[in-house]
């Protein structure tokens, strides 16, 4: 399975700002702020993407992102976990730009 991730390290401790759904490009972005960057904005954009959904509980304030993890489904599209200090957030998609680059799923 080639990888659909950027490296683990670019996701943990972020705090995930916002969620937009664009159903008619079938894109899930996801504006996060990255602690290593000096409060830098960064935009992670799901593209193919299906079924999100939040399992979190009550919480007060951005949730931070403690790890995130892809499973191969099909050849198509790959299980999205996003583990956060609130609970998890999962979607399927085929395709993660971030940081300048795409990273396909196959």
């Amino acid at each position: 399975m080639k990888t659909l991730l950027p490296d683990n390290h670019f996701w943990h401790d972020s705090l995930i700002l916002s969620v937009s759904i664009n159903t008619e490009a079938d894109k899930i972005e996801m504006l996060v702020l990255l602690p290593d960057e000096a409060g830098s904005e960064q935009t992670i954009a799901f593209k193919n993407a299906y079924g999100y959904k939040e399992f979190e509980g009550p919480f007060q304030g951005s949730p931070v992102i403690l790890s995130v993890s892809a499973a191969e489904q099909n050849e198509q599209w790959s299980k999205v976990t996003i583990e956060t200090n609130a609970g998890y957030r999962e979607l399927f998609c085929s395709e993660i730009s971030a940081s300048g680059g795409a990273h396909n799923a196959g």
